[in-house]
């Protein structure tokens, strides 16, 4: 019993204010038992005096006391005895208590039968005020007052019939009404204490399953605050309320995406995991205690639940009888019920509901944290998971590669057990087939990449191909049309999710499959169409970058074509060429030539066509030779006042033609530095040339220098930047890199004048690329500044021109 006290609550003591009759027996029959030795050695010491009275009498009175008084005597020895070793129940102990008042009521009668003394009634007296006192039980009493009375009064009255008798029976009945008082007031005061023993037992019971309820719950609020899964607090907190508090069952509901239905989350024993698995609901409002508390917010406890016409059983917990229902809620946001039912009617007062109130507090705030944590670790991990596929989108133009990361980062946010990336490709039927790209969760036998599932106008492609939209199938074995692949486990809940690329076409899917029948969600929906997209959008890449790649190919070949072109034609050209520059120059020396005008004429152009398509070849070998990086610098040092002057001179006609004004500022200054001489002449040659051409009449040219400091350009031992600016008509910024390009010139080119100093004269278009290609082998920079083209304003252009002090491989000439 006292280990009982100790465990979780026992509901009828706890509960009871009543106290049980037999308990109460039992009580008083304890107390006698405890009485039954001691009074048995009292009796054999008082029946050894009288055995010591009795060997004194007349032999014939002697002997049959004598013998009486022992073998009483040996009775009562026997009796302390056997309450030792026999361990006798404690309800026979009245019995044996008027066992022992009867043997010596029998002792007593005998020794007044045989020496008719009468005043030995006063043993009896005695006798039948102890009975009073010892016997707690008052029909065992009446049992041996009528016996001793029938027995004295048939000893003295059929033995002496003694004057005194009458005497004595008065006083033997004041002895038996002082025995009934002694013995009704005893029984009061024991019935009494042992029932203040009992209540306080009990509520002392009561007080240790209230302390123990207050001490669970500070542990499950110290507990239940440190997790942070929802499931595991779930399972955490059903469990721990059944084990501290000894509860048949509990159980957890939470409400559904609609908020219709109330979900069995988790339960205690297997009978709650069948519940959870089944997805257990109650709607809300119409369905059971737990409907009702969801709807109304408040809590509520049954003690008999046959009587509560709420109630709604389940045949995997069938032994209920009271049931306590709490909303879990923080503010006005209902998180849950918790559901604890017992399978003891009367288990629930007002005190029970008060401390679960403070359970269910605490275990909704466990919930609010669990579920903000949970909220933000998924969209910490979504934003993760989209960083690390749009890095590897921006890392590489493999699509499997990207797809199989955005497979592998979708696992984990949304759960399923295979997946797979389905594209659809023709082979050779009407609708076409989905084959699988990129597969994880697949059994190693099955072969995904293998697996080809033929399309259909009304399957789960069909509608997602239609709607663009996703598909959520909550199970696969309801539909008629489902393509179960062989080989692989059966499906029970899909997911597809359609792969639209930048047209708005579907070419494929996301295939979610779930071997369980948990059917996906609105959000699961939403998560896997955001990663669809950067699918979409890695093979919507892989596309276009095969594009690209081809495009590209051909632009090298034709560049090479171009750059054939280039090495073929200046080879070929120049032999012929240099032969007709030298006839034709022969010529020109000719008296008879020069006699007549018109044939000098026509000479001089011959003549002067020859030097220009002699200055194009070069050009041509120049840039030929910088494609195929073999031009060499043939260094020295080097002023580039001097390199600029040579550029001037022959350009001097033209700008006085055109009313050009040319002006140099701060080239003198500049320190000499290590280069190609004839390189160098050629890249401010081009310069000069281009900004001769593209500025009008009576514009304005200047050419001006300085130093540049130590490291300024990762130039470790310094350099110069020289700047060409004019007041031409300028360059659209779009052009400023394209202008590098070879061959490449602005405006049309059948618009441009013939002569290369003419205002937008033509050109090979040539010149700047081969001034770039220069500068760079110099090991310096080039680029060109340029508001815009316009021209009526003519905002003009500004080249810089950046040369180290010497280049990075030197070549002495």
């Amino acid at each position: 019993m006292e280990k009982e006290n100790t465990q979780p609550k026992n509901q009828t003591v706890a509960h009871s204010p009543l106290v049980d009759e037999d308990e109460l027996r039992a009580a008083l029959d304890r107390v006698v038992f405890n009485m039954l030795r001691p009074i048995s050695l009292l009796m054999a010491l008082l029946l050894l005096v009288w055995f010591l009275d009795h060997v004194q009498r007349p032999p014939q009175h002697a002997i049959p006391l004598v013998m009486t008084s022992v073998a009483t005597a040996g009775l009562f020895l026997v009796f302390g005895l056997a309450f030792d070793r026999l361990r006798l129940p404690e309800r026979y102990s009245n019995l044996l208590m008027i066992g022992m008042a009867i043997l010596l009521l029998f002792h007593r009668l005998l020794s007044i039968a045989l020496t008719g003394e009468i005043a030995q009634t006063m043993s009896l007296i005695l006798l039948v005020v102890g009975a009073g006192y010892v016997l707690l039980s008052t029909r065992w009493l009446v049992m041996f007052v009528v016996t001793l009375l029938v027995s004295w009064l048939a000893v003295v009255l059929l033995c002496y019939a003694l004057p005194e008798w009458r005497l004595f029976a008065l006083e033997l009945m004041s002895a038996i009404a002082l025995s009934v008082v002694i013995h009704l007031s005893r029984v009061r005061s024991f019935r009494y204490q042992e029932i203040l023993r009992i209540q306080n037992h009990a509520r002392n019971a009561e007080l240790e399953y209230r302390a123990l309820q207050l001490k669970t719950l500070i542990t499950i609020s110290y507990s239940i605050n440190a997790i942070l899964d929802v499931e595991a607090l779930l399972n955490y907190v059903v469990d721990l309320v059944q084990e501290q508090f000894g509860y048949y069952y509990v159980g957890i509901f939470r409400l559904d995406k609609a908020g219709e239905y109330m979900v069995l989350k988790a339960g205690t024993g297997e009978a709650g995991q069948q519940l959870a698995d089944k997805g257990f609901r109650l709607r809300v409002g119409e369905e059971g205690l737990v409907g009702w508390v969801a709807q109304h917010r408040q809590p509520v406890y049954v003690n008999d639940v046959t009587q509560a016409p709420r109630y709604i059983g389940t045949p995997v917990v069938p032994k209920t009888c009271s049931e306590l229902v709490l909303p879990l809620e923080t503010g006005e946001i209902l998180f849950g019920i918790l559901d604890i039912q017992s399978d003891q009617r009367d288990a629930f007062d007002d005190d029970d509901l008060y401390v679960f109130q403070s359970l269910a507090a605490q275990v909704a705030t466990a919930l609010q944290n669990a579920t903000s944590y949970q909220a933000e670790r998924s969209r910490r991990l979504l934003t993760e998971n989209l960083y690390e596929v749009g890095r590897a989108l921006s890392r590489t133009l493999d699509p499997r590669q990207v797809l199989d990361l955005i497979l592998t980062s979708l696992s984990p946010i949304v759960q399923f057990d295979r997946g797979s990336v389905m594209l659809q490709v023709d082979d050779g039927a009407h609708q076409g087939a989905l084959e699988i790209v990129v597969a994880i969760g697949f059994p190693s036998e099955s072969r995904p990449s293998q697996i080809r599932v033929p399309i259909r106008h009304d399957d789960v492609f069909g509608q997602i191909h239609r709607s663009r939209k996703p598909l959520i199938v909550p199970e696969v074995l309801e539909r008629e049309d489902w393509q179960q692949v062989t080989g692989l486990p059966q499906a029970r809940s899909w997911l597809g999710v359609p792969l639209i690329d930048f047209k708005g076409e579907v070419m494929g899917m996301f295939s979610l499959t779930r071997e369980t029948p948990v059917s996906f969600s609105e959000e699961d929906a939403d998560l896997a169409m955001t990663f669809a997209g950067h699918a979409a959008v890695a093979l919507q890449n892989a596309r276009v970058y095969s594009q690209l790649a081809h495009a590209y190919e051909q632009l090298e070949r034709l560049d090479r074509t171009k750059s054939d072109f280039i090495t073929v034609a200046s080879h070929e050209l120049r032999t012929p060429l240099t032969t007709l520059r030298g006839f034709s120059q022969i010529l020109l020396k000719d008296p008879q030539i020069h006699t007549d005008p018109v044939r000098s004429e026509m000479m001089e152009g011959i003549f002067n066509g020859a030097v220009r398509l002699h200055e194009i070849i070069d050009s041509m070998v120049d840039m030929a030779r910088i494609d195929s990086r073999t031009l060499q610098l043939y260094v020295e040092m080097v002023h580039l006042s001097q390199i600029v002057e040579k550029v001037l001179k022959p350009l001097q006609p033209a700008l006085q033609d055109r009313r050009l004004l040319l002006r140099c500022e701060g080239l003198e200054e500049l320190p000499p530095l290590k280069a190609d001489p004839d390189l160098l002449q050629k890249v401010f040659h081009h310069l000069v040339t281009n900004a001769v051409k593209y500025t009008p009449d009576g514009g304005r040219i200047v050419l001006s220098g300085r130093v540049l400091p130590l490291g300024q350009w990762n130039l470790s031992e310094g350099g110069v930047e020289i700047v060409v600016r004019d007041t031409g008509i300028g360059i659209d910024p779009d052009f400023h890199d394209l202008i590098f390009a070879k061959f490449y010139q602005t405006g049309e080119v059948a618009l441009h004048s013939s002569g290369r100093t003419k205002f937008k004269g033509g050109g090979a278009g040539l010149g700047l690329s081969i001034a770039k290609g220069i500068v760079e082998a110099h090991g310096g920079r080039i680029w060109v500044e340029s508001p815009g083209y316009d021209e009526e304003t003519c905002p003009g252009s500004t080249f810089h021109v950046v040369l180290p002090m010497q280049p990075p491989e030197i070549l002495e000439a």
